[in-house]
């Protein structure tokens, strides 16, 4: 049975929300200057606009759940991101680059963190108390790791 050990919001700043809104009005703004050259292409651009805008809203995560054996990055509706603990080797400050599967919601460096797993690409998150989340996350493992070995 899955309980909840921790669960922290990610940090959000306005930087990173203008990044994400910036394209979107572009394509609005564009739509209107170019309608009396082609007035067809301005239901595309409006189309592609609130696509764009849907992608950015589902894909921006909401909550980071560390559960007894698993953490969990949910997202808006349905959509959660699971990573089971046997998976998972450590959680630690991200490197100045990282590669891997990149879920950012601010700009600032000082609140992310990596999760680095097995033979699978490393995840970055960005929760609002790095410290909290980080101590939670050692003191879960570690009782999962005592239960698995029992």
């Amino acid at each position: 049975m899955d309980y909840v050990v921790y669960e922290d919001r990610p940090r959000t700043d306005i930087w990173l929300k203008l990044i994400f809104l910036l394209p979107v009005a572009l394509i609005f703004i564009s739509a209107f200057i170019f309608s009396k050259s082609d007035p067809a292409g301005i239901y595309v651009a409006i189309g592609a606009a609130i696509i764009m805008a849907i992608l950015y809203f589902l894909i921006i995560p909401t909550r980071y759940c560390i559960l007894n054996n698993k953490m969990r990055i949910e997202f808006r509706g349905p959509f959660a991101f699971n990573m089971p603990f046997d998976t998972i080797t450590d959680v630690r400050d991200a490197r100045w680059s990282t590669a891997g599967i990149n879920l950012p919601t601010t700009m600032s460096q000082s609140s992310v963190l990596e999760i680095v797993r097995k033979g699978r690409m490393s995840v970055t998150i960005t929760p609002a108390d790095k410290q909290a989340f980080v101590s939670n996350f050692h003191k879960a493992f570690q009782d999962w790791k005592q239960g698995k070995d029992i």
